[in-house]
């Protein structure tokens, strides 16, 4: 069965506001933490690469227990149908093979975030040369990337949260 254009427009929606808020409240959190602290180095008291690591696994295990219970509710509700995941599609194929349990399905996109997403954010920064950040600088670098991550990995959760189990 073939994603709907409702589920697609959802999803859309969900993407678009998760993206836009945790880019923004990520960004805008940086900055009130780090504002007095200098440049921030690769590795030391001040580390970027660090934090990177560290956020790429925390937000996506928070956001995982948001987004699935509310898409659950809604499907429960029927303000959203239930997706019926399709085994011949690669996508939905994974999906199906994504357990039951919150906590397991939140430790695995934590784990997604931290060894997919954080190695390409630290590798384009060693590519790009660049050696440290001001705080205003990591600020709105850290609301980017969270924003793109967030937006990335919740469509996911969408679909598990109104996969129709069997």
């Amino acid at each position: 069965m073939a994603m709907t254009q409702e589920l697609a427009h959802h999803i859309k929606h969900e993407l678009t506001i998760n993206g836009l808020s945790n880019a923004f409240f990520n960004g805008l959190i940086a900055w009130l933490l780090i504002k007095d602290k200098g440049l921030l180095d690769w590795w030391g008291d001040h580390s970027f690469a660090v934090d990177i690591l560290a956020t790429a696994f925390i937000l996506p295990f928070i956001v995982t227990l948001i987004v699935i219970p509310m898409q659950r509710r809604k499907a429960r509700l029927g303000k959203v149908a239930a997706f019926h995941p399709d085994p011949s599609r690669i996508v939905e194929n994974w999906i199906i093979r994504l357990p039951d349990n919150l906590m397991l399905n939140a430790t695995l996109f934590g784990l997604a975030g931290m060894l997919l997403i954080a190695p390409l954010i630290l590798m384009g920064i060693y590519l790009a040369g660049v050696d440290s950040f001001t705080a205003l600088q990591y600020s709105l670098f850290k609301g980017l990337w969270t924003g793109m991550m967030a937006s990335i990995l919740v469509a996911p959760m969408i679909l598990v949260g109104l996969r129709k189990t069997p």
